[in-house]
């Protein structure tokens, strides 16, 4: 659909689109994880984990549905507020990051770790940072008189988070591979950061995703 008509029959949709409550729902459930994820990472004992990850398995779960419920009313509206394409491409990303939330804690469940180094705290805190970025973007995303600018402020930041967290993630391999004397200890904490660095890169191309919704509408 030509994107300027789009925007004209926009005048004529009601007020409160029926994705963007979905979206925000789904932003929503990663704020939630984000937070049992420092709170897991940070506990020592192994119960703690396990109930902390029954907790955020179902919010993944519940974003899952969420999904799910953008799926199904793309295929039944006709005018949607952004292109189908993009509100798509935008719930799946979003479903992507709390999927590595959940395999991050997963990961230590099975694994069981010796320890959880500091540097997993700090990658699970920008984690969070990015969250919070995506959440505000998302609500200005809806407004009727949304600030651009705002928008992309948001997705500046994210990536600023994203090399962030590669530095966090690089410095961590180098101390790892000097410090860490046993081979299967080293490929757990390798494998579970690597999955906690993939969160952080996945919220920029959440960015990416509301960038281009930004430049087709402004």
């Amino acid at each position: 659909m030509n994107y300027n008509i789009s925007r004209f029959f926009q005048f004529f949709l009601p007020k409160e689109s029926k994705f963007l409550p979905l979206l925000r729902g789904q932003v929503a459930d990663i704020l939630k994880a984000t937070d049992l994820l420092i709170e897991f990472i940070r506990v020592t004992g192994q119960e703690d984990r396990k109930r902390l990850y029954v907790e955020i398995k179902k919010i993944e779960t519940h974003c899952d549905d969420l999904t799910n419920e953008i799926v199904d009313e793309l295929n039944k509206t006709f005018i949607t507020p952004f292109d189908r394409e993009d509100i798509h491409l935008l719930a799946a990303q979003l479903d992507d990051l709390l999927d590595l939330i959940n395999g991050s804690a997963k990961r230590v469940v099975l694994y069981q770790p010796r320890e959880m180094p500091a540097s997993m705290v700090q990658m699970a805190e920008h984690i969070r940072e990015g969250a919070l970025c995506i959440q505000t973007a998302v609500i200005e995303l809806g407004k009727k008189r949304r600030n651009d600018n705002l928008v992309l402020s948001q997705c500046r930041r994210l990536h600023e988070i994203e090399n962030t967290a590669d530095d966090v993630y690089e410095n961590f391999i180098i101390s790892l591979f000097k410090q860490e004397k046993d081979a299967i200890e080293l490929l757990k904490q390798v494998e579970i950061m690597q999955l906690l660095e993939s969160a952080t890169d996945k919220a920029y191309r959440v960015a990416e995703v509301l960038k281009t919704i930004v430049v087709k509408y402004s």
